[in-house]
């Protein structure tokens, strides 16, 4: 009889630790599963190595967005985009204006481009715009910044200060705080007088 006690004080042991597992199993996987639908409202749509996207209007092909990772969140309208490089065409097609970067938050939805780190914009006449921030509306084709921007012309004048209104290829623009610069053929400037 004592060795029949014996085993059933060991299944009821058992049987504790075993209610006990599945027990706290259980409130783990609940834990776990609200812990899973609260990252899934953070998981992108689709991710996408190496990409390329166009952009239309009636004319035709405006531009081209190279990206060597995408990651899109539609409910958000936001892509993110790494190595950026975005390609504005003109009415023929060819490229009037390059601008690069090291990321970027595309919003399909306004036609807006913001673009991050080591920002770089080149025009089909070489004007240069270097910052660490810009943002370009393909609706409206204006480049906008409000960080420090440094502009060399063609000519090779240099043009800084805070804050950018351009259009696309930097044909005229606005800096619009602390403007200064350096102009590389002051005599051409003086002989204008």
């Amino acid at each position: 009889m004592n060795n029949e006690w014996m085993k059933m004080k060991y299944l009821t042991v058992y049987i504790i630790i075993a209610l006990l597992i599945s027990g706290c199993s259980g409130s783990d996987s609940t834990l776990n599963d609200k812990s899973a639908l609260s990252d899934s409202v953070n998981l992108p749509d689709s991710e996408v190595l190496v990409a390329q996207i166009q952009l239309y209007k009636k004319e035709g092909m405006t531009a081209e967005i190279y990206s060597e990772k995408i990651i899109k969140f539609d409910d958000e309208d936001s892509t993110l985009a790494y190595d950026l490089n975005i390609r504005i065409l003109d009415s023929i097609g060819n490229v009037s204006t390059n601008i690069v970067g090291d990321s970027g938050i595309i919003r399909d939805v306004m036609g807006i481009v913001h673009i991050y780190s080591n920002v770089r914009v080149v025009t089909d006449d070489s004007t240069t715009l270097e910052t660490e921030y810009l943002w370009w509306n393909s609706n409206s084709n204006r480049i906008k910044s409000d960080a420090f921007v440094r502009i060399t012309t063609e000519a090779g004048d240099i043009i800084t200060g805070w804050g950018l209104d351009a259009d696309n290829q930097l044909k005229s623009f606005k800096i619009l705080n602390q403007v200064s610069g350096e102009v590389a053929d002051p005599e051409k400037y003086e002989s204008n007088k």
